[in-house]
């Protein structure tokens, strides 16, 4: 067994496709073949099940899998502390968020990127859930979005203030927004939300239906982009977390704050709590407290290594 081998294996995991798997790695379609048949007759075990294309792993591939994992981390971040420990670090922080968290990750991109030329960053628009199953797996070093106080007290968490929500509306709407509107005030607008099924809608509807308001949107979408775009061009009235760039970089669209309860979700950058956390991850979460210490409240379990 080696280290290839095992690539290869979670390699064909991400890709689901033997061709896809075989490109990912710079190999051909029958290399990569070859040699996860050749991990499965060192191991003794069927790994992959195959017909005329990739059919998904056996139980046993599945365990085999998870150790793969584990130890491909555990071979990436040694890289990275031996690079650490000269001084310097390369490589790519992959980061998972949600994408009405409204976070602005770009001071601490650029104070990374000043202090770290060779690092790269990957940023992948996730739900909460795929955001924890990712730090779970290893296939992400940072998340952030909202989560539930027992998910945050497992892992190292930086919190973000509470900042609540804010309703977005252009200039054809201004007379019908007091200056600290109520859900009864907005429930004959056009209003863009969420889809239905993300937690900030589902927060929305919840509080709504406590003052006798039922949500109706004109337009719903899991993009703020989107959502602002729509404020922008006149169609309705958004709401959204606060914290959003977007309300100073579109002229002519406005917010007020909207007076509601607070989420029992809270908003926060996340990564994982154990001694599995990459050195990527925890220079990243050093950088970030440097770059925004919101009330003094990080919960980290070990000390950034950059």
């Amino acid at each position: 067994m080696d280290i290839k081998q095992l690539q290869y294996l979670c390699a064909l995991e991400r890709e689901r496709h033997f061709g896809r798997a075989a490109q990912a790695c710079c190999i051909t379609q029958p290399t990569l073949s070859m040699r996860i048949k050749q991990l499965e007759d060192e191991l003794g075990l069927v790994l992959v099940r195959r017909g005329k294309q990739f059919e998904g792993f056996t139980p046993e591939g599945e365990r085999v899998l998870a150790g793969a994992r584990n130890l491909l981390s555990q071979y990436g971040n040694l890289k990275l502390e031996v690079e650490a420990m000269k001084g310097s670090l390369t490589g790519t922080v992959r980061l998972g968020l949600v994408p009405l968290s409204c976070m602005d990750l770009n001071p601490i991109l650029a104070l990374l990127r000043r202090r770290y030329p060779g690092l790269s960053f990957e940023i992948n628009d996730m739900t909460a859930d795929a955001i924890l199953q990712g730090l779970e797996n290893n296939s992400l070093d940072i998340g952030g979005g909202f989560f539930e106080p027992e998910v945050l007290a497992r892992l190292n968490s930086l919190a973000l203030p509470e900042q609540g929500v804010r309703v977005a509306f252009g200039a054809a709407w201004r007379e019908r927004i007091p200056l600290q509107p109520t859900p009864l005030d907005l429930a004959q607008l056009p209003l863009c939300l969420p889809k239905t099924g993300m937690y900030f809608r589902h927060y929305l509807e919840r509080v709504f239906d406590l003052q006798g308001v039922r949500l109706q949107p004109m337009l719903a979408s899991n993009s703020v982009y989107r959502l602002m775009r729509a404020v922008h061009s006149g169609l309705g009235c958004a709401l959204i977390p606060a914290g959003s760039a977007l309300f100073t970089e579109l002229p002519g669209v406005e917010s007020r704050p909207l007076a509601l309860p607070a989420m029992s979700r809270l908003g926060a950058l996340v990564m994982r709590g154990d001694s599995q956390a990459s050195v990527l991850a925890r220079g990243f979460f050093d950088v970030a407290k440097e770059c925004w210490q919101p009330s003094g409240s990080a919960h980290t379990n070990d000390e950034a290594v950059l």
